[in-house]
This record gives C-alpha cells, structure tokens and sequence, in this order.
C-alpha cells in the first residue's frame, strides 16, 4: 500500500511538474517594443473576448463591436491566461489593472492601443441606505481637498513600499461597517502581506469610515457574490464597481470615486524565447509563496480546509447513523421526512445549498462563513452516509434478525450487534471514499467569503497574475493531503476490523 501511494505521488509530481513547464516557460520570455495582434478595437469585430465574473464592461464591448462572443472568469489572471493559450482574443478590464497584468506576463500580452471607453467607479448600497448620501457628501470633500487624487497617486504607483493602510485607532462611537470586495482587482483591492485586504477602495472606505465614527470590517469575496452578500444585509456596502442602469435599479451608487478608462489586453505578434525551466520554477515558487509571506495565506486556506472537513465529516457520520436508526423508526411520518430530506439535498448542487443557507436561511444573522460551510457540508455528508450505511444493512440477511427476535434478543440489540457490525465491514470502504470526496468538494466555500486552500490559490493568482503556478500548487497540496487522509482512514479501518483480530476459541488449546 505504501510503495503504491509514493510511486503514485512520483508520477503526480512529475506530471505536474511537466504541465508547469509548458505553461509557465512562456510566462517570463523577455521582449522589448512588442506589437499587438490587433491594432484597433475595430479589427476585433467577430472575436472572442474574456471578463471577468460580475463584470459588465462586455456592454461597452458590444455597443462598439458586432458579432462578438464572451467568456467570464474568476480573475483577470484567468482571462490572460486564456488570451495566451488562445481561448480568446482579448480580455477586458480596467486600464489600471490591465497594465499590472501586462507588467507581470511580459512577452506575451499587450495592451491594445485604442481604450474601449471612458467610466468611473462607486461604491454601491441596498436601495434606500441612509449610507449613500453620508459617503456622497465624505466623497465630494475628498475631491475638493485633493485626497482622492493623492490616493489615485499613491495605488497606481509602482513603488510598493508606500502602499500601506491607516490602522484604525480612532473612537467609533456608530459601530462597524461590514464592507465586501472582491480583493482580486489590483490596484483597487487586492490580498497583501498576510492576507491582508489592501488597494484604493479599501483605503478610501477607511478614510470615510473613519469621517463618519465606523470602523471598518472587510471581507474578500468572489465578485457575482459581492451583489448578493449587500442585498442580504451580510455586507453593508460593497465595491467599487461600475454604475449601469440595471445596477442602479436595485441598489444605490456613491458618487464616483476614480474616473479610468476600459483596455483590452491582446497577445503580441513577436515570438517568445523561453527561459530555463528551473528559472521559471523558482521565479513562480517565489511569487506564490514567499513573495509577501503568501505561505501564511496558503497554510491557513489549508486549515480552514481540514477544519470544515473534518467537522463536517463528523457531523455527518453521526446524521448519517441518525437517518438509519430514523429510517427503522416503526413511526412511519419520521421515514417520510428522511426521505424527503435525502431527496432534496440529493438533488440540489451542494454550491447551491452552501449559498442558500448563507445569504437566506442565516441572511439576517451574523454568522461566520466558516460554520454555515460546516451546516451545509454536514447536510450533504449526512445524506450520503445514511443512504450508504442503509444499502448495506439492507443487504444483510433478514433471518439473521428474525433468529436474533426468536433468540429473545430486542430489536436494538439485534441491530446494534448482529445487523450493523456485518454492514460496517461493507460501507465502511465508501464512507473513506466518500469522505476524501467531502475534502474535495469544500473548494467551493470561497463563494460564502471564507478563506480556504482554493480561495487562497484564486487571490494569489489574481495578484501575481499568473494562472498556472499556485493551480498547480494548489492541486499538489489537495493530492499529498487526501494520500495522507486515505492513509490514516485506511489505518483506523484495519484496527476495528474485527476480522484482523486474533480470535481464542474458549476450551480450546491453541498450542
């Protein structure tokens, strides 16, 4: 068993390793004066281009062009990358941010030339919020006075040294505001050092905050959750995005904090010359895990992993062995209702179940993501444990409890010692199956702003702009993690499998 998991993890490695290379070789090519594919917007009428999620610059796209198709993506780093691999002829974001990605993918990418068009952001509100008119009126005197364009100045600056936040040390006699990006779009909020959410809007919602006696509390959540997670109450406001009339037609908009344009990033004509492989390796492992202490980001995605696993594959065993002992209930409504419970969570994707729980069943309550992750994962786990745990003990011989009753035995006595020791030894291997599978599925809780191994992947990816590296770290992490699960569970199996047990016959001399 354990000359098969290393020679397995070999071959992992070594594939991984081999994917690396042939999407990371191109990543760090040098060029200088490099041409863009396309010279104008005009030229890319028909092509495809790449957003990403909750974004709505592919209107300005199709009000200039015809015949153009789209994709979206988690992350800017995501649409470059398929504008590199040749997924799609451009990827759409706002000129700050596209220059970031093109400064960090040299010689590949360019900028297009000709902006898309002009816009300014704002931070948004749920309709009515008393809020909207108090950061109007902060906003307007930070544009009077200058700190908007100082701000402007300080984030798109090249220079990282200058780029910190203002601790919040004031009074704040109006309590804390709950204020939710998508920490993805570098420079107007990103993940820094530690994890911690930095860039233009978060400074500026600091700024106001502290104008109007808040603290502040910021989350980083994925962007198509940001709109849910204001209108629900988890977040008070949310930002800063793109004012558009059928945005504006359910929630409020700030006045605009920082006018910029739309650019289009599209590959380059010149050829790349690779560097070495074992540059590219160090380049990329540098900048996923060392660069601003990024490991500490990684090992606490990790442990928020491992804790709502394992949490919730408890919970789960113990829901799964409560719908058994439900399911032989001689009440026949307490078998419907498992029933219908087992129906209903079956049928419905678990992201769904995970997103209904927050933003409905726990919107007005301040929850953390972390325990309505366990909920929901513990729902899921529990019906597919109680599903398996009941297929194998149906599989049991039903003399074998009729000769336990007509021994005198009570029903609980014959399933607790005759009927479920025999299933264990069949479900048993499932439930390890199952459970490595839970580990898997919990890649999802990012979009409830909890911070896991995947989630961490998805910022470091959005702020180093490379789509390959921290996937394939990512993947190897989640691999050696369920090799090492499957080994433990594989361990505890072995030692209460009564069949491994030495067994003395009374009576009977064994020498």
């Amino acid at each position: 068993m354990a000359d098969r998991a290393i020679r397995s993890l070999l071959f992992a490695l070594l594939a991984m390793m081999a994917v690396a290379a042939v999407a990371l070789a191109p990543a760090l090519a040098h060029a200088d004066d490099l041409t863009p594919e396309y010279q104008t917007l005009d030229e890319m009428s028909g092509k495809r281009f790449a957003y990403v999620n909750g974004s709505v610059y592919n209107q300005r796209i199709q009000e200039r062009l015809e015949g153009t198709s789209e994709d979206f993506y988690p992350s800017l780093s995501e649409c470059v990358a398929a504008v590199e691999a040749g997924k799609a002829d451009g990827a759409v974001q706002l000129s700050y941010c596209c220059q970031l990605a093109v400064n960090r993918r040299p010689g590949t990418v360019v900028l297009l030339p000709e902006p898309v068009a002009d816009v300014s952001e704002g931070f948004f509100f749920p309709k009515g919020s008393k809020l909207t008119g108090q950061f109007n009126a902060v906003i307007k005197r930070f544009s009077e006075d200058g700190t908007l364009a100082k701000l402007e100045e300080k984030w798109v600056a090249a220079d990282e040294s200058g780029k910190t936040l203002p601790e919040q040390d004031w009074d704040a006699p109006n309590g804390t505001l709950k204020f939710a990006t998508s920490g993805v779009i570098e420079p107007f909020s990103y993940v820094g050092e530690g994890g911690q959410p930095k860039g233009y809007d978060v400074e500026l919602a600091l700024l106001i905050a502290r104008e109007l006696g808040y603290h502040l509390e910021v989350t980083t959540i994925p962007m198509d959750s940001i709109f849910a997670s204001v209108d629900t109450g988890k977040a008070d406001f949310g930002g800063t995005l793109t004012n558009t009339p059928e945005r504006a037609a359910i929630c409020d908009f700030s006045e605009p904090v920082m006018p910029t344009t739309i650019s289009v990033i599209v590959k380059s004509k010149e050829a790349s010359s690779p560097t070495g492989f074992l540059e590219v390796m160090s380049n990329s492992f540098q900048k996923t895990f060392i660069d601003d202490n990024r490991w500490m980001l990684v090992l606490s995605g990790l442990g928020t992993t491992i804790l709502i696993s394992v949490c919730a594959g408890a919970f789960g065993l113990l829901l799964g062995y409560g719908i058994v002992l439900a399911r032989r209930s001689r009440v026949r409504w307490v078998g419907k209702v498992v029933d219908c419970f087992q129906a209903l969570i079956s049928r419905i994707p678990i992201v769904v179940v995970l997103m209904l729980l927050y933003y409905v069943v726990f919107g007005s309550i301040d929850i953390a993501g972390e325990i309505v992750a366990i909920i929901a994962f513990t729902l899921a786990f529990g019906a597919t444990v109680g599903s398996t745990m009941w297929t194998a003990i149906e599989g049991v011989d039903v003399i074998q409890e009729e000769t336990g009753l007509a021994l005198g035995y009570t029903r609980w006595q014959v399933f607790s010692k005759i009927i479920f020791p025999q299933a264990r030894q069949q479900f048993t291997p499932q439930l390890m199956g199952q459970f490595v599978s839970l580990v898997k599925d919990t890649a999802i809780v990012g979009y409830i702003s909890v911070l896991d191994l995947t989630r961490a992947s998805d910022l470091i990816r959005a702020r180093t702009m490379d789509a390959f590296f921290p996937l394939i770290s990512t993947a190897v992490i989640y691999f050696l993690f369920c090799l090492l699960l499957s080994w433990v569970l594989h361990r505890i199996a072995a030692r209460i499998d009564v069949t491994n047990r030495p067994r003395k016959i009374e009576g009977v001399d064994e020498r």
